[in-house]
């Protein structure tokens, strides 16, 4: 049992750590691309009469704006999905604390394993349930570089708090 319990709050602090990185990420592409969507227009509306010997350039500006705007959605998450992050982030720290707290009783024997594993099991119902079915529904991708960010610092914290040698 107390491979189990490390184990998951190992797993759930992971997955805390990559959906703050991955809710940023998508929040910072989402002010990139619409900064980039301003700069098009404003270009294209400033341009005009530069450009009216070359018509064809001001429609190229706003084709590549209309293209920006249909893939938009494809590339980044939109802000109600963003909110359904954060909201799924929540759910992996309150579930996180638990976990720790029921760690941190069972490795100091203030509980004794019977009492360990019916909490651990209770809470993992209590919480798992809705983390999964969140999860599913966001389908969150999986990106190399914030896997091994959220590897490192994940690490880190547990070196930092859990380590009682």
């Amino acid at each position: 049992m107390r491979s189990k319990i490390w184990n998951e709050m190992v797993n759930i602090k992971y997955g805390e750590i990559y959906l703050s990185k991955y809710s940023g990420l998508q929040r910072t592409l989402k002010k990139s691309f619409n900064i980039l969507t301003l700069v098009l227009s404003i270009s294209g509306i400033l341009g005009w009469k530069f450009f009216e010997n070359y018509v064809w350039i001001a429609f190229v500006l706003i084709a590549i704006m209309q293209l920006f705007n249909l893939i938009e959605n494809e590339i980044v998450r939109s802000d109600k999905e963003v909110a359904k992050i954060s909201k799924l982030k929540m759910q992996y720290t309150k579930y996180f604390h638990k976990l720790e707290m029921l760690w941190t009783e069972y490795h100091f024997e203030r509980i004794t394993e019977k009492k360990a594993t019916d909490q651990y099991f209770k809470l993992r119902k209590k919480f798992w349930v809705n983390i999964e079915k969140l999860d599913s529904k966001l389908n969150i991708k999986r990106y190399e570089k914030i896997m091994r960010k959220t590897e490192k610092e994940t690490k880190h914290y547990i070196k930092k708090y859990h380590n009682y040698e």
